[in-house]
């Protein structure tokens, strides 16, 4: 009996060991729950970005993407040799066609493969449809009883351009706005029902080969008393329009408000390009005699002008001519220029001074 008892004693430890190795490791392979997707314009020249989506299974899993090019509905797919990375740029060659990614998710108990919806149809844009090249904007005290205006921002494509505006309502970060109804002119008046919101301002451009739209940031928190205006303005005489910058004083300072280049985009056959740029001060009055200087990033691309002073509407032209650095790469989608407006005769670190970049589009295909 005692001998009967031990073999029992052995064979349920034995069980309780085969159990317990079982159910050490749980092994699964990858498996998807979320497809893969993919971001960014279908534009010639732009990059898409892909996506894993979601996926279960044992860890770590590793991701391998393939890039596809598709007929126009996303059908008759095959692989784009080289591929292989997380980003694709659309190529001159993919117009009228949609592009997916496939992703292979791997682990040690092994793979699966799970693929993106197409993109919509890939195109390339037409120069004269109007573009924004920078945001509408809106001035003004963001307060019950004040008046805001907006600005279109500056739009590309052939002239002339025509301007619709729509004022919107919209939560205190900015976002789940409502259009205003009615409110279609170029100035707003604020409303006591606006308090505690923001309001931002959509801009359609319009010419005879098309539209767009561009939005504003939304303003600051609308307030119930007006905002004191900032000190250090020049206070203008009735009927003056533009300020003196010798007049400009701290804590004012200078802003690079709007810029206006000769070309947009930029082709690879630029030789040169002209930029028109405008100052104001932080009430938003035009500066005239501010020193504005310029400098593309990276450097090397163009020459850098000699600094001058904007003319007595707060405007001012500089002159880039191109130099053996551009482009900076084969595949330079974008320009960035540092542009800086001191009042002469004073540091430019510490003085009256503002400084902005601003970033012009690039198509080495054209």
């Amino acid at each position: 009996m005692e001998w009967y008892l031990r073999v029992l004693a052995v064979a349920a430890l034995a069980g309780l060991v085969a159990v317990s190795g079982a159910t050490a490791r749980s092994a699964s392979a990858p498996s998807n729950s979320s497809p893969p997707t993919i971001s960014g314009s279908v534009t010639t020249g732009s990059t898409l970005t892909a996506n894993p989506g979601t996926w279960a299974g044992s860890s770590p899993i590793s991701f391998q993407y393939h890039w596809e090019i598709c007929g126009a509905h996303g059908e008759a797919c095959h692989d784009i040799a080289g591929q292989t990375g997380t980003t694709y740029t659309l190529r001159s060659e993919d117009p009228g066609n949609t592009v997916r990614v496939r992703v292979t998710a791997s682990n040690p108990d092994g793979s699966s493969n799970a693929t993106s919806s197409a993109t919509a149809r890939i195109y390339t844009p037409n120069p004269n449809v109007p573009a924004a090249t920078s945001a509408p904007t809106i001035s003004g005290s963001a307060s019950a009883g004040s008046t805001l205006t907006a600005g279109p921002g500056t739009w590309s494509g052939a002239s002339p351009i025509i301007f619709q505006y729509q004022w919107r309502v919209c939560d205190a970060y900015g976002n789940t706005c409502l259009n205003i109804a009615g409110a279609t002119a170029t100035t707003y008046q604020v409303k006591n029902g606006d308090l505690g919101k923001t309001l931002r301002v959509r801009v359609i451009g319009s010419n005879s080969s098309g539209s767009a739209a561009a939005a504003s940031t939304q303003t600051v928190i609308i307030g119930s008393v007006p905002a004191p205006p900032p000190t250090g303005c020049p206070k203008l005489a009735a009927g003056i329009e533009v300020a003196a910058v010798a007049d400009v004083s701290s804590p004012s300072r200078l802003v690079v408000d709007q810029f206006l280049p000769s070309a947009s985009p930029i082709t690879s056959g630029m030789t040169s390009l002209s930029v028109r740029f405008h100052v104001t001060d932080t009430c938003g009055q035009a500066v005239s005699g501010a020193a504005v200087y310029a400098t593309a990033v990276p450097f090397h691309q163009l020459t850098i002008p000699s600094e001058a002073t904007t003319d007595g509407t707060g405007w001012v032209t500089l002159t880039f001519n191109r130099l053996a650095g551009f482009p900076a790469s084969r595949t330079q989608q974008r320009m960035v220029i540092s542009v800086r407006a001191r009042k002469p005769g004073e540091s430019p670190l510490a003085g009256i001074t503002g400084q902005r970049l601003i970033s012009l589009r690039v198509n080495l295909h054209r």
